[in-house]
């Protein structure tokens, strides 16, 4: 049967490439759905872990996507650490975020939210925090441990330019059961567990 292509085979492969070309589905979102987050070892001494939960109570708004953070200095430097849920090997990797929980690893130094971004049926959605909101919701990380930022909610809009938006942010200190479920789930089986008696709520 050389020299004749199988109907079937080529249909096959057509289903297979075509998604994957347009960046739609992969095929392993199945499986990446359903693992929980769950944090990497330290990757050296004097890291820490930081643990939060962002909530935006409007329609539409999507699933967390990516969240970043600034630290400040020294002097005027700024610089940005983060996690998100976007890599394209992502299903190989701990997952970092899910249902608003996140967790990033951090050295010390002084962090503001800078912003974090969101994705549902639509397309992807940043939410940038207004400069006041920014400056609220400063963390100092000193010593390594963990620190529980608490939970980010969202506010109403500022526009600041075309197609641009700023939001007001509070942070609270609100820690559900399954909240810490979450937290529970994500460092257990690491280093991070034996500091989890100590955890620093972030101020």
């Amino acid at each position: 049967m050389t020299g004749r292509r199988c109907p079937f085979i080529a249909a096959a492969v057509l289903a297979v490439s075509v998604p994957t070309a347009g960046c739609a589905l992969r095929l392993s979102d199945p499986i990446y759905a359903f693992k929980d987050i769950h944090a990497e070892e330290p990757t050296h001494e004097g890291m820490s872990l930081l643990f939060g939960t962002i909530v935006v109570d409007q329609v539409g708004a999507g699933d967390l996507n990516s969240v970043t953070l600034a630290k400040l200095g020294p002097a005027q430097a700024r610089s940005w650490r983060g996690a998100n849920r976007v890599n394209l090997f992502r299903v190989f990797f701990r997952r970092t975020m899910k249902d608003g929980n996140f967790i990033i690893e951090l050295e010390p130094g002084l962090y503001e939210l800078d912003g974090f971004t969101t994705s549902g049926w639509g397309q992807p959605r940043t939410w940038n925090a207004k400069d006041e909101a920014r400056k609220g919701m400063r963390v100092l990380v000193t010593r390594p441990g963990i620190y529980d930022i608490g939970t980010i909610r969202v506010g109403n809009p500022e526009v600041t330019g075309i197609n641009e938006r700023t939001y007001a942010m509070e942070r609270t200190t609100e820690n559900t059961p399954e909240r810490r479920a979450v937290f529970e789930r994500a460092i257990a089986g690491t280093r991070w567990e034996k500091l989890s008696a100590s955890a620093v709520a972030a101020r």
